[in-house]
């Protein structure tokens, strides 16, 4: 385990701080989508029409949410119960027991009193899809929805949909974590400062699908440093924190031995390593990076490495557009051509 620098001076984050401040004033991804026209977004409460059957009326209120909710409801809400779809007689017991289970209606409640209204969400997906649309014109845009699954998945996109998990953005404080025992490294990102940017990137990783022509190292990073990238393009304004779900110390830690760790990488001759397990250390979710210092570094450090990948091959490539760089194959192209090299 390689022990980096541990502490970074008043000076050193005061520095940081102003080239956050200015280059939110340099961005050229911070662009005016204002004149860009997209359909507000509308969304629709799939829990709240879920939580409101009747317990012993399912059957005949089922009609009307595949009227409502369309393939959608159908699809979701049997996979997350688990049976064999609506006309199957486990069906209304299966939805019956969910939405008159204690700890189902506790966490109801809570998504309830947290988010009687989400039109916070919606406009600021709204705002997300006008940067879409300026890069992607002829790229269509979903529907979205809220839901409850369970504690199964926090986004989801299927059938054009993209739907939130309401109950993974209740509050780093909410005790209904506490009880689940939720590791706290997770529980701290779960809050609404975080749904807007994570609803946003779960639908681009979405329809953004791996298209890298290797499975090493590289083309993983890479390839998440274009989806990051997009984010950036959707969410100019929003800090590296949330999207990254780092804290502010978390991220200096990273820039302060990012020549570090691109070093290990290299010395170690992991960048074309295909072996998933050294892959995963680098790429899985958790509370650090095991190949670091557990005490500063964050977990994903190898994703965070391919963002810069990216981010320096498009500032060196300025006639390279978005939409090329989502369909480019080649993570060796875009690493060679990015000039990428920290320095000390």
């Amino acid at each position: 385990m390689i022990h980096f620098k541990r502490t970074l001076s008043f000076i050193v984050y005061s520095l940081a701080f102003i080239a956050v401040f200015s280059s939110c004033h340099n961005n050229p991804l911070d662009i005016d989508v204002s004149k860009i026209n997209v359909p507000p977004v509308k969304i629709e409460r799939l829990e709240r029409d879920m939580f409101a059957m009747p317990p012993d009326s399912v059957n005949q209120y089922t009609r009307r949410m595949m009227n409502k909710y369309g393939k959608f409801y159908t699809d979701f809400v049997t996979g997350f119960l688990n049976d064999g779809g609506i006309m199957d007689s486990t069906y209304a017991a299966s939805l019956r027991r969910f939405i008159t289970d204690k700890d189902m209606r506790d966490t109801y409640d809570s998504c309830e009193k947290e988010y009687p209204d989400v039109s916070f969400l919606e406009n600021g997906l709204t705002d997300a899809f006008q940067h879409f649309r300026y890069y992607f014109p002829d790229k269509p845009l979903p529907k979205v929805f809220t839901v409850m699954d369970g504690y199964q998945y926090n986004i989801v996109y299927y059938d054009s949909v993209l739907a939130v998990s309401l109950e993974w953005y209740l509050g780093k404080n909410n005790q209904l974590y506490v009880f689940a025992q939720v590791p706290h490294f997770k529980v701290v990102h779960m809050s609404r400062d975080y749904i807007i940017c994570d609803a946003v990137y779960g639908w681009l990783e979405s329809i953004f699908k791996t298209n890298e022509d290797k499975n090493d190292l590289l083309s993983q990073i890479v390839h998440e440093g274009k989806i990051m990238y997009a984010l950036d393009a959707m969410l100019p304004k929003v800090n590296d924190t949330i999207k990254i779900h780092y804290s502010k110390k978390q991220l200096a830690w990273c820039k302060e031995n990012e020549f570090n760790m691109w070093a290990y990488v290299i010395k170690e001759k992991l960048l074309y390593s295909t072996d998933q397990s050294n892959i995963a250390k680098l790429t899985d979710d958790g509370p650090f990076t095991s190949f670091f210092n557990h005490d500063y570094s964050p977990a994903k450090t190898g994703f965070w490495l391919g963002w810069q990948i990216v981010r320096t091959y498009m500032k060196n490539n300025p006639d390279v557009t978005l939409p090329q760089l989502m369909a480019e194959k080649s993570a060796d192209k875009i690493f060679r051509e990015s000039g990428y090299k920290p320095s000390k």
